[in-house]
């Protein structure tokens, strides 16, 4: 899976976010770059916001730099999306849709695939102003697998089943 692909919102605890924090600064020096890093802006982003600071600052902090880039920018959209997303906040979609519309002549067609997938299950989510405890990508798919059956979105098979019928 490409960095387009992969989840990037599960809570990080305060050392982790300290750590990542480290490491991209210190990718950063180590490259004696003339242009920000987008990988380390990006890290940088997560371990901030998982260290509680204000995810819309961070975002307009970043975007100068990821403006000419379709794959910074598209990134940036699906990041800052999959952190609001693992705390439930309204925003996370907008943010996620707009990823999703850049990243999509982006993605490599099993990413494209894993994300739309991922993409419609999460839309069964309820989402609010008021942010919930974290969760993971694993504990956010449950709860939208849980609420699309209660809403009758997934049916169970009819009549009875049998384990060794291979057919049907």
């Amino acid at each position: 899976m490409t960095l387009l692909g992969i989840w990037h919102g599960d809570p990080l605890d305060t050392a982790a976010a300290q750590d990542l924090l480290a490491r991209a600064q210190q990718r950063q020096r180590r490259g004696k770059r003339q242009r920000r890093c987008r990988t380390c802006v990006l890290q940088e982003l997560i371990a901030h916001y998982w260290q509680g600071e204000n995810i819309a600052a961070l975002y307009r902090h970043a975007l100068p730099l990821m403006r000419h880039s379709a794959h910074g920018r598209a990134l940036l959209e699906l990041v800052t999306g999959q952190l609001l997303l693992s705390r439930r906040l309204h925003s996370a979609r907008q943010h996620l849709e707009q990823g999703f519309h850049l990243a999509s002549r982006l993605f490599t067609p099993d990413d494209y695939l894993a994300v739309l997938k991922r993409k419609q299950q999460l839309a069964h989510l309820p989402l609010s102003d008021t942010p919930l405890p974290a969760a993971t990508l694993t504990q956010l798919l449950v709860t939208a697998q849980v609420i699309e059956r209660m809403e009758g979105g997934t049916r169970r098979p009819l009549g009875k089943h049998d384990p060794t019928d291979l057919y049907g």
